[in-house]
């Protein structure tokens, strides 16, 4: 039986002489051999606490897979220097020793692990993808979309379900869910208890944009406009999908005017109204070709109106990578 005690007072010789390449295969027989009762063996070590000295300044949780390795049948008893053992029911700390531990490891993993990118759907991530390669090509190890090329659902309904099936399977990587700007997307996350979600989840919408507080807008038809009543609004919450990120230069018509947002569904759960860009496929036609010029020649970013994608990508980047103050 071996006795593993976790202390901080270790009180180990300076030094263990072993032969020249002596490798981890080695130490793992040389443990197995010495643990026999049985006659003496050929080995680097004279008996069991030789080869438990070489693992004082090892992780401890490193420490003792090595030495089940060794011997895999052994009988390990765990001493924790914690005080009484009779007191350890009255300890929290000791209560919630292995869950603690749990999440340590998974907060160290999630550090060092890319950022995953949530989003309502497909065609946000083939904007956003290649818009972070275009303009924050250093992150594009850092950040990656989840692929929706297969998925049959979208929007933020479906997307409140993600969340909640990354966070019941307690997924290590940090995780961004980014919603759109809009009245949809807020009702959808009214249910979600965001306080409850683990620390490596976090939930975003589309930020506000300057150019939205004061954008056309299709309403109704009225007796004095039957086609419907063109009108300005702000639509920060209420019609900021992503189409609106886009840019001016993909939003403006032939005739100098912006696209107008047309005024859709009333959501009775957030008392407003939904609004959605008319011409959606041709705006996002438009962002494509102005993606490929760009991407063809970088220089045609300084004539080309980024702000709004910026904006999305900053707010993801500043989520995840907080800056220290």
């Amino acid at each position: 039986m071996w006795r593993l005690l976790a202390s901080k007072n270790s009180d180990w010789p300076a030094e263990l002489h072993l032969p020249d390449q002596y490798t981890a295969a080695d130490w793992v027989r040389d443990v197995a051999t010495t643990s026999q009762a049985a006659g003496p063996q050929a080995t680097a070590f004279d008996d069991m606490a030789d080869p438990l000295r070489m693992l004082a300044d090892s992780n401890p949780c490193m420490a003792l897979r090595a030495a089940l390795l060794a011997t895999p049948d052994a009988e390990v008893v765990f001493v924790i220097d914690h005080g009484d053992p009779d007191d350890a029911g009255e300890q929290p700390d000791l209560q919630n020793l292995c869950a603690d531990a749990l999440d340590h490891i998974q907060a160290t993993v999630s550090a060092h692990a890319p950022v995953v990118v949530l989003t309502e759907g497909h065609s946000d991530v083939v904007i956003l993808e290649p818009a972070l390669a275009l303009l924050y090509p250093h992150l594009t190890d850092l950040i990656r979309f989840m692929d929706y090329s297969n998925s049959p659902r979208g929007g933020a309904p479906a997307l409140v379900a993600t969340v909640r099936a990354f966070a019941a399977a307690r997924i290590a990587n940090p995780v961004i869910a980014l919603f759109d700007n809009d009245t949809a997307a807020s009702d959808a996350l009214r249910p979600l208890d965001r306080a409850a979600l683990p620390h490596n989840i976090k939930v975003l919408q589309c930020p506000p944009l300057e150019m939205a507080t004061n954008y056309p807008t299709l309403g109704p038809p009225t007796l004095e406009s039957p086609a419907g009543h063109l009108s300005h609004a702000d639509i920060n919450g209420t019609a900021g999908s992503i189409e609106i990120y886009l840019g001016r230069d993909v939003l403006t018509l032939p005739d100098g005017q912006r696209r107008p947002v047309q005024w859709r569904s009333y959501i009775d759960g957030s008392k407003q109204y939904q609004g959605e860009i008319t011409g959606k496929k041709d705006v996002q036609v438009a962002f494509q070709e102005k993606l490929a010029r760009a991407q063809a020649n970088p220089e045609v970013i300084k004539t080309q109106d980024w702000d709004g994608i910026r904006k999305i990508l900053e707010a993801i980047v500043n989520s995840s990578f907080p800056r220290q103050h």
